[in-house]
């Protein structure tokens, strides 16, 4: 079951969650959101709630067929990358803040 939703599918009050979207992922986040989820919620749970949110544009953005993050996506929460923590199974709790930072061009 969903980490946001109750056994009857109706949601109920939990942790909120705040997201930042930088460049491009703005586009279709808007710059700042905030998310409620259940206790036990990880990222990859917080990315459906994007999606169910925003649409699938989300996770093709962020995600390959295989489900796991892009290479050149970085997802931080509270800082730090969520690579070197759990993945997108890494738990998210109350207050958290994650960011999504698209690939970054230079020359």
């Amino acid at each position: 079951m969903h980490p946001s939703s109750s056994a009857s599918g109706r949601k109920h009050p939990g942790m909120k969650v705040r997201v930042k979207a930088y460049a491009s992922f703005r586009d279709f986040m808007g710059p700042n959101t905030e998310i409620t989820l259940n206790d036990g919620a990880d990222v990859d749970w917080l990315i459906r709630e994007l999606e169910r949110r925003f649409g699938s544009r989300i996770r093709e953005e962020l995600l390959d067929e295989k489900r796991k993050p892009r290479p050149y996506v970085k997802i931080l929460l509270n800082g730090r990358d969520i690579e070197f923590l759990q993945g997108l199974k890494t738990k998210l709790k109350d207050g958290d803040e994650i960011a999504f930072f698209p690939p970054v061009g230079g020359g």
